[in-house]
């Protein structure tokens, strides 16, 4: 891996200074190969044998299997082809490598914006109980295909590791890469909206990093047998960008019939606009700048008409002979979160064009699975922590709120935004004609001091992405993870994880969260059309709250008229709105603000430099 520092790189997700990496808990660790693999762990899949080894969670692990041909050379920006078979037994043991990304602690890959991974990406990994290879023909269970999250540019699927959520629940956790930032989602040279293109034509659609998660899933009814796993049983379940790209099936019709459950964690930012002729994201403005790096032009003016000169093929031939990194230094150092490459856009090729809405309240027009959605109390806390507005740092480490009342405020409500755009509003559609839909919210808040200086549980309390340990079982995620679990929450902790994992595999199983696989658990109620009804379940220790069904019933409206009915100054109300819709384009939001606070509030809805979403 090249981890020189580059001369360009995009904007980070969240300022990547100390607390940032603690709380995440994404301090890399460095793998260990396992040799020899464990014999008895020996598979026999569709492109050759595999060994693996026994993991510490009691079960089998199988790491770095290719699910498709390299995505290098012509077939950069191309629908992943078939993988090569092998002759002889592979080695299963280390993480394939991750998708060509800047380093990010968020990511868990390098250090930051050092230059990380590799266009030979496309691998997953498996984790299932200890079962001999007869056994595993003959058990058929539940199979769990996580997509991981960052924002679509950074991450990889062996940050997480499935072990223990495999060998505690009894079921097969596949967890996959897919290809990032430019080369997981380009728009081809020559037609920015794909108007011409039909159906068949996947190599035209731009969406390659969705493309790749239909390959993985298309992986996995080919080779669950002999893992252990029923393909006829197969839930997806992602965080933040990868519960986006997993809603994203739900509108593919090339992933019919591949899964049959799907959980959505915290979904992230959205689907992307198509960047527009005159945007500096659009294929053609990376490409005038690319001829001028590359010496082909000597300026602006010059690549422009080079690049009129040139034919479609010549275009994509030049593109596809780039530098990895010189192409991510053709992109624009974006001014805020949501000025990013595009990803997960609505191409009519692979993703369905239409309002999303409409497309998810009938079922004819999206894939109708039962669907868990969730979001955390206080998702956007982890982006807060840093941001000079609201805290105090020194060296970079935060140590005092300026204004508490003020930080849970705008916490309360950009997390009640997440939850409206991200639970209540797809719930509702997706139960109101077809398979049922559940909710949750995710509380835990017990992290307590570090340092005897920061508040953990206040800074940062129920933040975006802490749930993921709880439902993988899994906290020894680095060196300084034990700042976020420690002996102090302990108890509370692993049994709150144990009925999380139990719920999340019932699901995988049946189509129904139930009980979980505990009798002491409440019911998880579907979704239902009764807004008073408990159609929420929330996720707490018993030292807390506990595990409980709750009414929700929050959508953006609802959100307005709690925030103007606040007792504040004009300009605290005003800065509110502005801190809680802070995506540039949304057309709901600059209507909403025209109206807001009686039309007092003065000035643009986002200021400049203030917009910063989160998303993984």
């Amino acid at each position: 891996m090249n981890r020189r520092n580059p001369p360009h790189r995009p904007a980070a997700l969240t300022p990547l200074l100390l607390l940032i990496a603690l709380l995440s808990a994404c301090t890399p660790r460095e793998p260990v190969e396992r040799t020899p693999g464990d014999p008895a762990s020996s598979r026999q899949l569709d492109t050759g044998e595999i060994v693996g080894y026994a993991n510490p969670a009691g079960g089998y692990s199988w790491l770095g299997i290719p699910y498709a041909a390299p995505p290098t050379g012509e077939l950069r920006w191309r629908a992943p082809q078939p993988p090569k078979a092998w002759s002889g037994v592979r080695n299963a043991l280390l993480p394939g490598e991750p998708c060509t990304q800047y380093g990010s602690q968020l990511g868990g890959v390098g250090a930051p914006g050092s230059q990380q991974g590799s266009e030979d990406c496309l691998y997953v990994n498996v984790y299932a109980p200890k079962l001999s290879a007869d056994e595993a023909r003959t058990r058929s269970l539940p199979v769990m295909v996580w997509i991981h999250g960052g924002g679509n540019t950074v991450g990889h699927g062996a940050f997480v590791d499935g072990g223990v959520l495999a060998a505690r629940e009894q079921v097969v956790v596949v967890t996959i890469n897919y290809r990032l930032g430019p080369f997981g989602w380009f728009v081809p040279p020559g037609n920015p909206r794909l108007d011409s293109h039909g159906p068949e034509d996947l190599d035209a659609s731009g969406n390659y990093g969705s493309l790749d998660a239909v390959a993985a899933l298309r992986w996995v009814q080919r080779n669950a047998r002999a893992l252990g796993g029923d393909p006829g049983n197969v839930t997806v379940f992602g965080e933040s960008a990868g519960g986006t790209n997993a809603l994203a099936l739900l509108v593919t019709p090339t992933a019919e019939g591949l899964f049959h459950r799907l959980i959505v964690q915290s979904l992230g930012f959205g689907f992307s606009n198509v960047p527009t002729d005159d945007s500096p994201l659009s294929t053609a403005a990376v490409l005038r700048r690319l001829l001028v790096s590359q010496g082909r032009a000597a300026d602006a003016a010059a690549a422009d008409a080079l690049a009129r000169r040139m034919t479609i093929e010549e275009q994509t031939v030049f593109l596809r002979s780039v530098d990895p990194w010189t192409l991510y230094a053709a992109y624009p150092k974006p001014g805020s979160e949501w000025d990013r490459i595009p990803s997960v856009f609505q191409d009519g090729v692979v993703i369905r064009r239409g309002e999303l809405a409409a497309l998810l309240a009938d079922p004819a027009t999206h894939i109708d699975v039962p669907t868990i959605l969730g979001t955390n109390r206080d998702e956007p806390k982890i982006f807060m922590a840093f941001d000079p507005r609201l805290v105090r740092s020194a060296f970079g480490l935060p140590y005092a709120l300026r204004d508490p009342a003020n930080y849970e405020r705008e916490a309360r409500y950009r997390s009640l935004l997440w939850k409206a755009d991200g639970v209540d509003s797809i719930a509702e559609r997706l139960a109101t004609n077809g398979a049922p839909a559940y909710a949750y919210r995710w509380d835990w808040d017990e992290q307590g001091n570090a340092y005897g200086m920061i508040d953990l549980s206040m800074v940062v309390g129920a933040a975006h992405g802490l749930e993921i340990p709880f439902v993988f079982g899994f906290f020894d995620l680095g060196p300084r993870s034990e700042l976020l679990f420690h002996e102090r929450n302990e108890a509370g902790r692993l049994e709150l994880s144990a009925r999380m994992m139990g719920y999340w595999a019932e699901f995988a199983a049946t189509g129904n969260p139930g009980r979980g696989r505990s009798t002491e658990s409440p019911q998880w109620l579907p979704w239902s059309a009764d807004a008073a009804a408990a159609r929420m379940m929330v996720f707490d220790t018993m030292t807390d709250s506990g595990i409980r069904m709750l009414p929700s019933n929050v959508s953006r409206e609802t959100v307005v008229a709690v925030m103007q009915a606040e007792s504040l100054p004009d300009t605290d109300r005003c800065q509110l709105f502005r801190a809680t819709f802070r995506n540039r384009q949304d057309p709901w939001a600059d209507a909403a603000w025209q109206r807001y606070a009686a039309g007092r509030c003065s000035g643009p809805r986002v200021m400049s430099g203030v917009a910063a979403a989160s998303s993984e």
